[in-house]
């Protein structure tokens, strides 16, 4: 999360380090504002992750407050994917990053899928005498 913050407050700082003196106030431009965009769904997407991982500590795992964490998840990678893919149009490699997202994504939303069945699985199993 520490990391998220920096990236945000040092934006200008890294663009012009990445970007040098070359691609142009436009490219420049487009970077910050990605990074800004997707500064507030990641620091989501962490705290969610946290309180995946503290339920999974607890031993509470097959639990619909799981699923619905694994949810959020999933759309909030959707949401990373869909604010890189726009920066994409200004700069070419947040198109690569668009795809790992939404590729995340998915891959969270099987996940969470997978959980639901086990949550149903295990209440049957809890009925049977």
């Amino acid at each position: 999360m520490a990391l998220v913050v920096a990236a945000v407050f040092f934006a200008p700082y890294i663009t012009s380090w990445y970007f040098g003196s070359g691609g142009g106030a436009e490219a420049h431009l487009a970077f910050r504002v990605t990074i800004y965009l997707c500064a507030l769904p990641a620091l989501f997407l962490l705290l969610l992750l946290d309180r995946l991982l503290r339920n999974i500590r607890k031993n509470a795992i097959f639990e619909e407050l799981n699923v619905k964490i694994l949810r959020g998840i999933s759309w909030l990678c959707i949401v990373l994917g869909l604010i890189t893919l726009g920066g994409g149009f200004f700069y070419s490699s947040f198109i690569l990053v668009a795809a790992a997202a939404a590729f995340c994504g998915l891959i969270v939303r099987v996940v969470k899928n997978v959980f639901e069945h086990a949550i149903e699985l295990k209440e049957e199993n809890d009925y049977t005498i």
